[in-house]
């Protein structure tokens, strides 16, 4: 019996992921994987065709429990961590990224609803509450600035360069059972039941993807509980707002009904929209500090990008395996409890103080 109305919607987490190989710190796509006997029940490491490492997680019904199952899945592929194996022997630890060399790992959301399961009609029905703001999602979650091994200006170089591949844009009045569509609907498998696949995100650090969750549970709550959808734009604006959303990340200019406006300006206007269903939520401070960040114009890319280019700055012969082990360390200590302004700091990736910043409306109490 669920407690809580917002515990109805529940969600699941597919999480790709690079590699990184230690102690030489170098990045690739070798297969990583946890110890035998550590996984819990629900949860899987899997062998992705394209990428190699996956993780999914553990059905969850709160945004809390998903941010904590999630940083303690994530957390068991430190090998190191193991009392049997020594620092000084090969490792590979996880590397969230959505792109470096030449594939790309991406985050899926899976949506479900635990007292109406979902058909294709119905999966259809939350499809259209969500499609027009998955430029938002993808501002969120933008995190390869790097392509080929090269430093780029781009926040997503996989959502520009993989999107009629592997996540085709479709139209908001339609939902297939394509695999490669941006959101489809996944139907019933013995392991899971039917959902609502939203494939656009790229591979992240539990924050920004718990970040996405997050905003995606709003409008399925808001759907669940009858009311309309807040965002309906043209086709033309829709993929026009994709695309800056991929170049610029947070920086860009998102439509919300017609209005063009900052992806700051339109994450507040969100997070007032979804006013009740957030606050019902019980969203982590965790979480707040990072819809803060992201109204700062910070977001995975940025933080990437601002590490990757000090440390080639510092020595551009050996500027990847500066940064990996950098990285290696910082999130280790993420998963750890570290925040993510620990985070950015030991990946010597300078943020803005986010301390003043308020969410929604001024009067708005939700972040505190």
């Amino acid at each position: 019996m669920m407690r809580h109305r917002h515990q109805r919607i529940v969600i699941g987490l597919e999480l790709e992921a690079y590699t990184i190989e230690t102690p030489e710190y170098s990045i690739g796509r070798q297969m990583a994987f946890p110890r035998k006997g550590v996984g819990e029940k629900g949860e899987r490491f899997a062998r992705d065709w394209s990428i190699g490492t996956e993780y999914n997680s553990h059905p969850f019904s709160t945004i809390r429990e998903g941010f904590f199952l999630l940083k303690a899945g994530l957390r068991k592929y430190a090998r190191r961590r193991y009392r049997t194996l020594s620092r000084s022997k090969k490792g590979r630890e996880l590397f969230l990224v959505g792109g470096w060399r030449d594939r790309y790992a991406g985050a899926h959301i899976h949506v479900s609803d635990a007292l109406e399961p979902l058909t294709q009609k119905t999966a259809r029905r939350l499809a259209w509450h969500l499609h027009d703001h998955i430029p938002l999602l993808i501002a969120v979650c933008a995190n390869s600035p790097v392509w080929a091994d090269e430093i780029t200006n781009v926040c997503s170089n996989r959502v520009l360069g993989a999107s009629r591949t592997y996540f085709r844009p479709i139209d908001r009045r339609r939902l297939t059972q394509r695999a490669f569509d941006e959101m489809l609907f996944s139907r019933e498998r013995r392991r899971k039941p039917a959902t609502l696949e939203i494939r656009i995100c790229d591979s992240n650090v539990p924050e920004f993807v718990m970040t996405a969750a997050c905003l995606v549970k709003a409008v399925a709550l808001n759907r669940a509980e009858g009311g309309a959808a807040s965002n309906t734009i043209t086709k033309a604006a829709y993929l026009h707002s994709r695309r800056e959303a991929a170049a610029l990340g947070m920086r860009a200019r998102l439509c919300w009904k017609g209005e063009w406006m900052s992806a700051s300006r339109y994450l507040d206007r969100f997070i007032w929209t979804y006013r009740r269903q957030l606050d019902e939520m019980d969203v982590p401070d965790e979480i707040w500090t990072t819809f803060k960040l992201l109204k700062r114009k910070i977001n995975g890319a940025a933080i990437i990008h601002a590490a990757a280019r000090l440390a080639h700055a510092e020595h551009p012969q050996t500027w990847q395996r500066r940064f990996a082990k950098r990285y290696v360390n910082a999130l280790d200590r993420l998963l750890s409890g570290d925040s993510i302004l620990d985070f950015a700091e030991r990946l010597h990736a300078p943020v803005p103080d986010v301390d003043e910043v308020w969410l929604g409306r001024r009067s708005l109490r939700l972040a505190g």
